[in-house]
């Protein structure tokens, strides 16, 4: 037996497990558009510690929240009091419901050292790791893969979050120093490497949080349906990025509506970005890499609508300080982005961008330098 310290007290344990925090590098909101995406793992985590109880209680509780949540193996059912407990009871709720055992209830304490609600994906790492100790200290064998579609039901089914697979898929297959090119239609992914020889990734938190279910998120997804419905009639397409450049301007006349076309714009440049980027990354072309940040940033500004004043400051704010390349990354609506920065400069960047967006918004951002790690595992 173990033993951690959880807001003031000494709390026994019989195993630790841990999942990081993600950064998506590019490749946007178009998860849910069956496109590729490329996230890779960052050295912030979640961790939980697990402890096995005799009978069918679950006891909840994070360090940094006072509510303690508190149910059985038979009350799974969504309620709006289980707050950010949701996420670990809808974890349990689907795997009974898919006809797996779990014999006896459990404590579980979680301690979090990525920001709830800054686009670095927190709800995802506390469903993977929820999910892995699972079927770790019950002995269910789920698979990777498996878990993955475990965790994007409970997203979608129990939580009622439109959301693709991406957060779920780095943070459960991340390695070190390699992002992952995903294919979010059919789940094929390969690892790449991450050559930014004498430079940083940077994640800048906007301090402004954001909840997903009480954004415009939604909204997007239901105009990319849309527009995707339209053009179903006219191309033999499953995915908005079945589509090329090329085709835009025949969509534009098909669509006949702009703001769907800027839809779907993104959605199509901004698949194509991944593929160059992955490429670039690989060959260590920095010039390559920080031109598509930027375009990206600019699709996702002006085409997508979903970065506001905050983010755009941020990213204004960095590339003022130095950094050659910089974007949102995450969901938008406030969170965080990332910016490419010369190691050299690495402080005096951090102190001018600091003063730069406290200037535009009167808020201190945060200025974290990652490094790129694994996915989910057991700490011993």
């Amino acid at each position: 037996m173990n033993n951690f310290y959880i807001n003031g007290r000494n709390i026994e344990y019989d195993k630790k497990y841990i999942a990081p925090a993600r950064i998506n590098l590019i490749g946007e909101h178009i998860d849910y558009n069956g496109g590729c995406v490329f996230p890779a793992c960052v050295n912030l985590y979640i961790s939980a510690y697990v402890k096995k109880r005799d009978d069918n209680k679950i006891i909840l509780e994070s360090q940094g929240y006072k509510t303690t949540i508190e149910t059985t193996l038979d009350k799974l059912d969504y309620n709006d009091n289980l707050f950010w407990g949701v996420y670990p009871i809808g974890v349990l709720y689907i795997i009974k419901k898919l006809g797996y055992k779990i014999k006896t209830g459990l404590e579980i304490y979680y301690e979090s050292k990525i920001p709830s609600g800054s686009g670095l994906s927190s709800s995802a790492a506390i469903l993977v790791v929820t999910t892995f100790l699972i079927s770790d200290i019950f002995n269910l064998n789920i698979s990777l893969l498996d878990i993955i579609k475990i965790t994007k039901m409970v997203e979608n089914d129990y939580c009622k979050l439109k959301s693709g697979i991406m957060d779920q898929s780095i943070i459960a297959l991340g390695k070190r120093n390699k992002g992952l090119l995903l294919n979010c239609d059919n789940l094929d992914y390969q690892y790449k490497n991450i050559k930014i020889n004498g430079y940083s990734i940077v994640v800048l938190k906007t301090n402004k949080p954001r909840k997903l279910t009480e954004s415009k998120y939604n909204e997007r997804v239901d105009e990319c349906n849309k527009a995707l419905s339209i053009l179903k009639l006219i191309y033999k397409i499953n995915n908005l990025c079945d589509l090329k450049s090329k085709d835009l301007d025949n969509v534009k006349n098909i669509l006949n509506d702009e703001v769907l076309y800027r839809r779907v714009k993104h959605v199509i440049t901004e698949n194509e970005r991944v593929y160059e980027f992955a490429k670039s990354l690989e060959e260590g072309n920095i010039s390559e890499i920080a031109r598509l940040l930027n375009e990206s940033h600019e699709s996702l500004r002006k085409d997508y609508e979903v970065t506001g004043i905050h983010l755009d400051s941020i990213v204004d704010s960095a590339i003022s300080s130095g950094a050659i390349g910089a974007r949102m990354t995450g969901a938008g609506f406030g969170g965080c982005a990332i910016a490419l920065v010369k190691n050299d400069i690495l402080d005096d960047f951090k102190k001018n961008l600091i003063k730069k967006y406290k200037e535009k918004t009167n808020i201190t951002p945060d200025v974290i330098p990652v490094i790129f790690v694994d996915g989910v595992k057991i700490e011993e």
